[in-house]
């Protein structure tokens, strides 16, 4: 068949009979999509940073719709918003990174050596002649029998960590799928749970998945955090380091990047202190502010079943005005997540447009912060507005194909709940295959909103763009890579004329399916046996 008569009878869909979805699927379109997305990554709304304008314009715009479309509001005390309360902190640097061993001194440039972003409140944070300790992959994982840090007392000190887990062995760490281990966000976490003063996360494209501009323009930007706990761990500086500022550390201590590496690729790594002190410094200006998720919900029809709830989110953030680029200072976040929320909104109209109700309760959450650490997705998981153990699903939409109809759609988490067969099922129906995530190692399991519902033990979903074109698929392949390489967390990331949201229309399309069936069937989703969120119930 012709591509175009394929992406035709794609669109068209199933039969009522076959489908709970077909009689409202077709509301489902590339102008509605559109239009929410122009208006949410327009210059008016600024980026739309948390605490901002922008932030205020968008959730007033969310909950308008939401209400438009006969929703009811789904906060807490019969509103449509969540208040979330949030720190922000703004680390600059007052003495840059000094380094000094047995192979001299060096110092380093911010941000183009390396970052500084402070990791808890206080006023200042400091290294001063601090001891570098390299830790491998700085992982502790008992049911993998690993430990890279074998006892060693790290307390004041600062860690250099790579930025992944082992993925040579597929009977370690799921190989090359990445863990939670293999995220920057574990490694500080670690680094903090063991006293340290500071660990500097070391950037390569490859295990980041980003390039290094990506994490420069996180320096010198306010960084938004929940409110941290009494007791809860920190430490003074996160950092981010060049694989080249890394190599030049480590040869002034007189030792070889590349031979550290190779040592922690085995269990029987053991940490290297690399005989190198360092000093940093930075003043951090903090002040609390508040933000809020939008929430709205539709009601289940079944008597039993709507006490069961099945989650939608998408986060409405993004960086707001930071340092320009090619005279541009707004990063408007057009594909990140404009349009994820632009396509919630579709998928939230159809479902309250159905004929009957669903049989559980949809909660339809468009959630602050994600990019500052996925907070609003996390407050909502830990201050749920249903009971943990009635919230049997979450579906989270984290950008949407810009290029066109695929036959294949990506399934982010592929094979860890049965969702992943729900899924296939219905991409079967459609003509169309689920595959899994074709880039396993960058870990993107764990780093969108879903996570914070799997870390409660709630099965999730994460649909991303497929790869299997049906116009000019080279073209198209080639268009979608030069995203992640150009306009990610860049203000480059606006809407451009030759946009095909065809695509974005059959992949939510296939969703909104997905989400009525999890609504209508009789059991609940379950993690697959032996995952690592199964026991979290």
């Amino acid at each position: 068949m012709h591509p175009r008569c394929l992406a035709a009878a794609l669109l068209a869909g199933t039969t009522l009979s076959q489908n709970p979805a077909a009689a409202v699927e077709h509301t489902i379109t590339a102008e509605a999509i559109a239009g929410a997305t122009r208006f949410l990554s327009s210059d008016l709304l600024e980026g739309r940073g948390v605490g901002t304008r922008g932030d205020q314009l968008s959730r007033a715009y969310i909950a308008t719709e939401f209400e438009k479309y006969g929703l009811a509001p789904g906060g807490p005390d019969g509103g449509w918003e969540q208040a979330v309360p949030i720190l922000g902190i703004k680390a600059a640097v007052t003495a840059t990174l000094a380094a000094a061993g047995s192979g001299g001194a060096s110092t380093f440039s911010a941000p183009d050596d390396f970052t500084a972003v402070a990791g808890n409140p206080s006023p200042q944070a400091s290294w001063n002649a601090a001891e570098l300790v390299f830790v491998g992959y700085g992982i502790e994982a008992p049911e993998q029998q690993w430990d890279d840090f074998k006892g060693r007392d790290l307390k004041g000190k600062v860690l250099l960590v790579m930025n992944d887990d082992p993925a040579d062995d597929p009977n370690l760490f799921a190989g090359r799928t990445r863990l939670y281990y293999g995220r920057w966000s574990y490694k500080y976490e670690e680094a903090a749970r063991r006293g340290a003063a500071g660990a500097i996360v070391i950037h390569t494209t490859a295990s980041a998945g980003y390039p290094y501009q990506v994490v420069q323009a996180n320096h010198g930007r306010e960084n938004f955090w929940l409110p941290f706990g009494k007791d809860q761990p920190t430490i003074a500086i996160r950092s981010w380091c060049t694989e080249a500022a890394a190599r030049k550390l480590c040869d002034l201590g007189g030792q070889d990047l590349d031979r550290l590496r190779a040592l922690a690729q085995g269990r029987d790594f053991a940490p290297v202190p690399l005989g190198v002190k360092l000093s940093l410094a930075i003043d951090n200006t903090v002040r609390e502010l508040q933000s809020a998720n939008v929430l709205g919900k539709l009601e289940g029809s079944d008597p039993e079943l709507k006490q069961q709830v099945v989650v939608v989110t998408a986060h409405f953030d993004h960086l707001g005005i930071a340092a320009p680029k090619n005279g541009d200072a707004i990063y408007n976040g057009a594909l990140d997540n404009a349009s994820g929320v632009a396509t919630m909104l579709t998928i939230a109209r159809a479902c309250a447009l159905l004929p009957k109700a669903q049989r559980r309760t949809l909660l339809f959450a468009a959630v602050t912060a994600e990019e500052s650490g996925l907070l609003g997705s996390e407050y909502l998981a830990s201050n749920p507005t249903y009971p943990k153990s009635h919230i049997v699903a979450d579906y989270n939409i984290d950008g949407v194909d810009i290029w066109g109809p695929t036959a294949d759609l990506e399934f982010v988490g592929f094979g860890k709940s049965d969702l992943t067969e729900l899924a296939q099922q219905v991409a079967k129906s459609r003509g169309r295959r689920i595959v899994p995530d074709a880039e396993p190692n960058l870990g993107l399991f764990y780093r969108s909103d879903h996570f914070n519902f799997a870390r409660i033990g709630v099965p999730a979903a994460y649909f991303k763009a497929g790869l299997e074109f049906l116009d000019r698929p080279e073209d198209r392949r080639r268009m979608k890579a030069s995203y992640t390489a150009t306009h990610y967390h860049q203000p480059s990331d606006q809407m451009a004329p030759w946009w095909n949201l065809q695509g974005a229309v059959l992949d939510a399309q296939l969703l909104l399916e997905c989400l009525l069936q999890t609504s209508n069937r009789q059991q609940p989703p379950r993690w697959t046996p032996g995952d690592e969120f199964a026991g979290r119930r």
